[in-house]
């Protein structure tokens, strides 16, 4: 090959080298950027994202009560959550207020009183809500429970909260019972509007007290496990005890007295002498009580006319009598936009009853099968009543079947039923289905 043809074959080469260049240049200037990532999207979009990620409590009618749930495991997810602030700067700014947002304190005989102190002045500016657990079940601490300093820590760290809306205290904890209430906190009774207590054994004092310091900013309140008194005539219920403003009230577990409930029920009106309240549910109270004791709460001070919303789920047994309970207590109740009754079983009685005013229903229903299903609401019975003309303003069904599952033969009779009928009707899980009108 000649020196001439090698010169041009390498600028041939070379030419055809520098034609290339702009786009292997830009290639390389191209991959020298930063690309964008998660930390460059609009803090709105952040947060919609990382929001759901964090953990939370689960609270219905129909699931665990919260210290049966796994605390653990939970405070474990919730540090986990908390680690997400460490990516950057804009991870940071959203995951502090959202992991202070609702915080969970799990008072342990290893908590150390400085621990709760630090906590409480890291999220004292973004704190809404705080649930306590204390020592619920088990062998007890042998020493005092819980400690003086860990009380007075306690106290401490929910005085610096003026943001705090909910307060959710269970077992042991020592709130509400001692002198610290009186002299951490005065800004609770400025700001929490929804109070949920799950007095221990030891603690039943605690319902009185908790409410004669905030009964005056509530408007939710749900007691669960209230234990009544010990003795027919014990009475420890306070004579000045006012609840102006709770317009939410649940009842769940325990038994408390007819006697104690009563007069606690008397206590729920405004300065004018009527009940506020509009939203009442008894869940699942260990005594079967008469149906003289609902109607008598029902009736006082009018509550029953006030109600929009009731829930009762009740353990009826053959004394006594189970088809009386929704005729009396629907008639004590005129203006009822929800009604969720419960019991096994359930007199299909009750349809005749509804009032006029009457949206949502939610009932239990018994297989078609079962030995009092003639007297009860099964299938059939909905059926009945759904191709029925008394449904007026009723706008959904929900029917919660007493087995593991209504079955494909069920689900399909409803389901033609609903079509014929215009309605529609889908499965709500649990053995649930909800129908809508």
């Amino acid at each position: 090959m000649s020196p001439n043809l090698l010169i041009l074959t390498n600028n041939h080469t070379l030419f055809s080298s520098m034609t290339r260049m702009p786009a292997l240049a830009a290639c390389i200037l191209d991959s020298a950027l930063p690309r964008p990532g998660l930390s460059d999207l609009p803090f709105e979009v952040l947060d919609l994202i990382l929001r759901p990620l964090c953990p939370n409590l689960l609270r219905g009618p129909y699931l665990p009560l919260p210290w049966r749930q796994n605390i653990h495991a939970i405070l474990r997810e919730l540090r986990a959550f908390a680690d997400l602030r460490l990516v950057c700067s804009s991870f940071n700014d959203i995951i502090v207020p959202i992991f202070f947002q609702e915080v969970i304190i799990l008072i342990s005989p290893f908590t150390r009183p400085e621990q709760l102190t630090e906590f409480f002045r890291s999220g004292a500016a973004y704190i809404k809500s705080v649930v306590i657990f204390g020592h619920t079940e088990g062998r007890r601490p042998r020493t005092q429970w819980p400690s003086s300093a860990i009380k007075e820590a306690l106290g401490h760290g929910l005085g610096l909260l003026t943001r705090i809306q909910n307060l959710e205290c269970h077992g042991e904890h020592g709130a509400f019972v001692d002198s610290w209430f009186q002299s951490f906190t005065p800004n609770l009774a400025l700001t929490v509007t929804s109070l949920t207590i799950t007095p221990s054994y030891q603690l039943q004092a605690g319902v009185y007290q908790s409410l004669s310091s905030l009964g005056n900013s509530l408007t939710h309140l749900a007691i669960i496990d209230w234990i009544g008194p010990l003795k027919e005539g014990d009475d420890n219920f306070p004579t000045t005890f006012y609840l102006p403003n709770l317009t939410y009230l649940t009842l769940q577990h325990g038994n408390p007295h007819p006697c104690e409930l009563q007069k606690f029920f008397a206590s729920i009106k405004n300065a004018r002498g009527r009940t506020p309240l509009r939203f009442l549910s008894i869940l699942d109270l260990r005594t079967n009580y008469d149906v003289d004791v609902i109607t008598n709460l029902l009736t006082t001070d009018d509550l029953g006319a006030q109600l929009s919303s009731l829930r009762l789920h009740l353990s009826l047994t053959k004394t006594t009598k189970t088809a009386e309970y929704p005729k009396v207590v629907l008639q004590a109740c005129p203006n009822l936009k929800e009604f969720s009754y419960a019991t096994r079983p359930v007199d299909r009685g009750i349809f005749s009853y509804l009032p006029p005013t009457l949206e949502r229903l939610e009932v239990t229903a018994l297989p078609t099968s079962h030995i009092h299903a003639s007297t009860s609401v099964t299938p059939e019975a909905i059926a009945a009543f759904l191709r029925g003309q008394n449904r007026q303003a009723l706008r959904a069904v929900s029917v919660r079947f007493l087995c593991s599952s209504p079955g494909m033969a069920v689900d399909s009779f409803l389901t033609a039923v609903c079509e014929e009928v215009g309605a529609q009707m889908s499965d709500s899980g649990s053995g649930s289905a909800m129908i809508v009108l």
